[in-house]
């Protein structure tokens, strides 16, 4: 009996196998399990990279399209290998690898993981088969739940939320709101993630209003949010490098940012930027995989656009932005509603933290190449 594999299910495979893997791996490293798996993530980064190339082999053709695509997210891709890591050093490529996949399968797949590896690193801190750290300081309590760091399990969270909206849109049913918003609320309460909550219960919010009122998914496609990653960079930016500490309105709004201007304030000050990217290394609050916190000094900027004009140089960032607000009018030109107030969430979401940059946190990345050839997001493969 001869077995027949279509080409187009195999190179589907050769997609999700490492992705999957990516996606775990990525995942159970923010966790205390990292200290079980960490020492294989080169080659298990090297697996998911051949087996895409592999895939990309298969009945290999580009048009002019996917040829202009694939030369920049392979000089992306190199970029963020020298400035930022590995890990996301593979993201373009997976990007690209999914131009010709069924997005929302990828959205359901991401789904279905980040959900149940939540709860099993959260359940597992509580049993106590790994560590609940737990910080305090005067103003606040923040419990890990058997992460590294407090923001992880909200912001793994939020990007849920995301993704549950977006698969659902309209016909999300009120439980599922509910259920949602509770979650949110929890881990809230849990990790006093503030700024992540906020972005999560915004959109939670805006979906009911547009399931509730239909004419709302029309008042949010507006021309005018196409520019909301530009604008958000030159907030984040402009308000980092003039940061007066002695302004009663500056200090009150680097409090409700967590700190976050002046923190950048002083690493750019003590770094400087330039046209192109510098190799550091910066120190945060995350615990290492044995749950101590690095004593060197705190200089970490949690702001996506200050973090690239640090690290990545001027030419990127603005390389970035244009490639974002092209993005952003095509997802208006499509007139989905859904994806267009998820994006505009992101970009708000790079003036609190960097972690949109990894898939763990951010799923819609895979919708970048899919847009940028000018194929249909909802629909099967090939």
């Amino acid at each position: 009996m001869n077995i027949v594999v279509k080409r187009s299910f195999l190179k589907n495979i050769l997609f999700y196998i490492p992705y999957v893997i990516y996606l775990l791996y990525s995942l159970i490293n923010t966790s205390f399990y990292a200290k079980y798996i960490s020492s294989y993530g080169k080659i298990l980064f090297l697996i998911c990279f051949l087996l895409l190339i592999i895939r990309e082999a298969i009945d290999f053709k580009l048009n002019y399209r996917e040829g202009i695509l694939a030369i920049v997210l392979i000089l992306v891709s190199c970029y963020f290998y020298i400035y930022f890591g590995i890990s996301q050093s593979l993201l373009p490529i997976f990007i690209y690898s999914a131009r010709n996949i069924d997005i929302e399968k990828i959205f359901r797949i991401s789904y279905k993981i980040s959900l149940f590896m939540l709860l099993f690193i959260i359940f597992s801190s509580y049993l106590g088969i790994i560590q609940n750290y737990i910080s305090y300081s005067e103003i606040r309590e923040r419990q890990y739940l058997g992460f590294r760091y407090a923001l992880y399990p909200s912001s793994i969270f939020c990007n849920i939320i995301f993704l549950k909206v977006y698969l659902e849109k309209e016909n999300i049913s009120w439980l599922t709101l509910g259920a949602l918003l509770i979650g949110n609320y929890v881990l809230f309460q849990y990790t006093d993630s503030r700024l992540t909550f906020i972005l999560g219960l915004l959109l939670i919010i805006m979906s009911a209003m547009m399931k509730k009122i239909p004419v709302f998914k029309r008042l949010i496609l507006n021309r005018s949010f196409s520019g909301i990653f530009f604008l958000s960079a030159i907030f984040s930016i402009y308000f980092t490098l003039n940061y007066n500490y002695l302004s009663d309105w500056q200090a009150n709004l680097n409090e409700q940012l967590g700190g976050r201007l002046a923190l950048g304030y002083s690493t750019l000050k003590f770094y400087g930027y330039g046209l192109f990217g510098k190799q550091l290394s910066l120190v945060g609050n995350g615990l290492d995989e044995d749950g101590f916190l690095n004593t060197a000094t705190y200089d970490y900027v949690d702001n996506l656009y200050v973090l690239m004009l640090l690290k990545a140089g001027i030419i990127f960032l603005i390389i970035f932005l244009v490639g974002m607000t092209i993005i952003m009018k095509k997802v208006y030109r499509t007139k989905d509603s859904y994806l267009y107030i998820i994006f505009i969430l992101l970009a708000i979401h790079g003036v609190i933290d960097d972690l949109i940059l990894l898939p763990q946190y951010n799923s819609f990345w895979f919708v970048v190449a899919t847009l940028f050839i000018g194929q249909r997001i909802n629909r099967n493969t090939e």
